[in-house]
């Protein structure tokens, strides 16, 4: 990844969790870190702590079905913070610590989405903890009051913010995501990837990357399977990710056996980052039919590798696929269907979507997303006295 240096090298703390699932999220903290030092800014990585408190606070409320400890590493409210010129939260639900623990320099907070707080009042796309899990959420949402200024990774979802949060759009910088187009391109994939995950030649597959997450709308993504089979019963699906919520799991192994297609879809949990590109080379299509998407990761990388999208008209999905993909309303299974059979049927549309997104993804690269950011930065650092803020923030149109 080369990054031409930036015009501001200060020192920026970068806010992050410690979790070693290789989410979006960690991919972003991870390049955003390397990528401001080779600029060079100077950074120091944060992770937010545990208050002190004795042992038998956290056993006295595990009595009553709470766990203090995961509430407080979700949504934490205790860090120290090194000196720096600015103090960068590089997620949403990390700025609850900005209620009780903000730092006295300048704050910058990277909004992926809001989409429990979005989601909250309805019952199939809420989140299955309940109505606790929305209260908490109610914390990092003021405390993302309590920046100086907003990152947003998307137009959609700095739209969100202005809607839903009543954040002047004046105070919300769009600076997209990259992705590592040395890792995500079209590869040559070893009889060994194959073999590890139990991926039988002969079979043609679809791919989909992420969560259970019930907005991710995997229930019409398993019916058009099912329906496709009629058809085409050599295809499969490949699914990659952690389940995030257990009872989505189960209600998708359910419909799956009804559908008679459990064994054709494969789960696969934890892969490692250089087995990601090789599994996208592998399928035919990458089918992403979220209701809602913050940015869409996965559309970049399949397209990247190759790979024509078929996505739904949902959230920030048609901003980020532009082209390079098909899109379809995410609620009505048999355009997916359709849509499916038609693309795994006819060649020259899948290679006419291959062009098209290679040269999709090629807009979307880190060394943007670096220069996008210490903008953010240099201009935070340079407002007027009478502490006005960013002028227009950053634009927002992709390189």
């Amino acid at each position: 990844m080369q990054i031409p240096s930036a015009s501001w090298h200060g020192t920026a703390a970068l806010v992050a969790g410690t979790t070693e699932v290789n989410t979006g999220i960690v991919r972003y903290v991870k390049m955003l870190d390397a990528g401001l030092q080779q600029a060079g800014v100077q950074t120091t990585r944060v992770a937010p702590t545990l208050p002190v408190l004795p042992d038998s606070t956290y056993r006295f409320l595990q009595w009553f079905g709470r766990d203090l400890r995961a509430f407080l590493t979700n949504y934490p409210l205790w860090a120290t913070y090194p000196e720096a010129d600015i103090y960068h939260v590089t997620e949403q639900t990390l700025a609850s610590l900005l209620l009780f623990r903000r730092p006295s320099g300048k704050v910058v907070v990277t909004v992926h989405d809001i989409f429990p707080l979005m989601v909250r009042n309805d019952p199939q796309l809420g989140s299955p903890y309940g109505g606790s899990e929305h209260v908490y959420y109610c914390l990092p949402v003021a405390g993302l009051k309590r920046a100086n200024h907003l990152i947003a990774v998307s137009e959609y979802t700095k739209q969100c913010v202005v809607k839903h949060l009543g954040i002047a759009p004046e105070k919300i910088s769009v600076v997209y995501h990259g992705i590592d187009h040395e890792r995500f391109r079209s590869l040559t994939v070893p009889a060994a990837i194959r073999e590890k995950y139990r991926l039988p030649p002969g079979r043609r597959y679809l791919i989909y990357v992420g969560s259970e997450d019930p907005r991710k709308n995997l229930v019409a993504l398993i019916g058009a399977l099912a329906k496709v089979r009629s058809e085409l019963p050599n295809v499969e699906l490949i699914k990659v990710g952690r389940a995030h919520f257990d009872r989505e799991r189960r209600r998708l192994i359910d419909l799956a056996n009804r559908l008679g297609v459990r064994t054709e879809i494969h789960f696969l949990e934890d892969v490692p980052e250089d087995h990601l590109p090789l599994l996208y080379n592998l399928a035919e299509v990458c089918v992403i039919p979220s209701l809602y998407e913050g940015f869409g990761f996965p559309v970049l990388e399949a397209i990247a590798c190759g790979r024509p999208v078929v996505y739904a008209d949902g959230g920030s999905l048609p901003e980020i696929a532009g082209n390079a993909g098909v899109r379809v309303f995410p609620c009505d299974v048999n355009t997916l269907t359709n849509t499916l059979f038609a693309l795994l049927t006819c060649k020259q549309k899948q290679l006419m979507l291959r062009s098209a997104g290679q040269n999709q993804a090629a807009r979307f690269t880190w060394a943007t997303t670096i220069q996008g950011t210490a903008a953010v930065y240099e201009k935070l650092l340079h407002v007027n006295s009478e502490g006005a803020a960013i002028a227009g923030g950053i634009s927002g149109s992709l390189p």
